[in-house]
């Protein structure tokens, strides 16, 4: 498989940034952090929603880890037309892991509504339909757990997630949604092996990514303490991850079927990365196997694409009866 273009390089958009003070359904608030395609790269510059409105993605923050140190990845998303938002809670030592994912799913619907409210900078920017959830580390675990609590979230990505409590391996049977977990093959902070527990239970369209040769604080923009080290530099998994993080987005999030071989076909060589896949019927990776399902199948039949469920690289009666057997809608 070769790549169209390159997906760590920024996108078409222009990145920006403002803080935001997100009120959640009780009244009580917090302050999150949005990136957003917008008209300059000032800070706070006014959105750009041509060709919206525009996806959102909540994104969880490591563990005692600052929002602003994942500047880069929130403007590289930004730039491909996802609007990010970084909930600054629960950024202290004892952090509730169940708080956060909830916080997770406030900050996007609070965004949703204010897609509606005439006057705010958000207004008509946002589709409320298309949401997904990432995070590192803690954020990665909560991502999890917010991800098995709202279906209505479509894509979700863990980097390094962590084992939260309550646990997001067994979290992890009751997200339905498309899933790519990536980690670093030489992290001692959050060992693969916490990947590993998570990937098989899984309950949608899967999979697991390993960097060769990354580490844990490689998902950041630069060190904290007591972080650790790789084999390849932060400049290279970053970029590794931004490719990553983008392809699933724009085929799960954003609904770019022209994504579909990438990210489902074996990474070419020299990409730095070892994935494992595991397919299902739900082949837009939304939780359900539906209407929407079965015209994607019948639209490749006959053909070798990325719809080929069964891997015996031909679209036919077989992919079907496996699509209706597993019919939930």
């Amino acid at each position: 498989m070769v790549r169209a273009d390159d997906l760590s390089l920024a996108g078409p958009k222009t990145p920006s940034r403002r803080d935001v003070t997100v009120v959640r359904s009780d009244g009580s608030s917090f302050v999150a952090t949005v990136h957003y395609p917008a008209t300059s790269t000032a800070v706070n510059a006014p959105v750009d929603a041509s060709g919206g409105p525009l996806p959102m993605l909540a994104f969880g923050h490591g563990f005692v880890t600052p929002v602003n140190l994942y500047l880069s990845t929130g403007a590289h998303l930004a730039s491909h037309g996802i609007i990010v938002i970084f909930p600054q809670s629960q950024g202290g030592l004892l952090p509730s892991h169940s708080a956060f994912a909830a916080d997770l799913a406030s900050s996007m619907d609070w965004l949703a509504a204010q897609s509606t409210v005439a006057g705010s900078p958000w207004h008509g920017a946002i589709d409320g339909e298309r949401r997904a959830v990432a995070g590192h580390s803690m954020g990665g675990g909560c991502a999890l757990l917010a991800a098995k609590s709202d279906e209505r979230i479509r894509a979700v990505i863990g980097l390094a997630a962590a084992n939260t409590n309550p646990s997001s391996i067994t979290a992890a049977l009751d997200v339905r949604c498309a899933a790519r977990l990536i980690v670093g093959s030489q992290d001692t902070i959050v060992p693969p092996s916490s990947t590993s527990a998570m990937y098989p239970n899984l309950a949608g369209p899967a999979q697991s990514i390993s960097i060769t040769g990354g580490f844990h604080c490689g998902f950041i923009d630069s060190a904290i303490v007591f972080c650790d080290a790789g084999s390849i530099t932060r400049a290279q998994q970053l970029a590794i991850t931004r490719r990553e993080m983008t392809e699933f987005l724009l085929l799960y999030l954003v609904g770019d079927r022209a994504r579909c071989g990438e990210v489902w076909s074996d990474p070419p060589s020299g990409d730095g990365v070892v994935q494992q896949s595991r397919r299902t019927p739900d082949l837009d990776g939304n939780g359900r196997v539906d209407g929407a399902d079965l015209t994607l199948l019948l639209s490749a039949f006959g053909s070798d694409g990325c719809v080929d469920l069964n891997g015996d690289d031909a679209v036919d009666g077989a992919d079907l009866a496996q699509l209706l057997a597993a019919w939930s809608a």
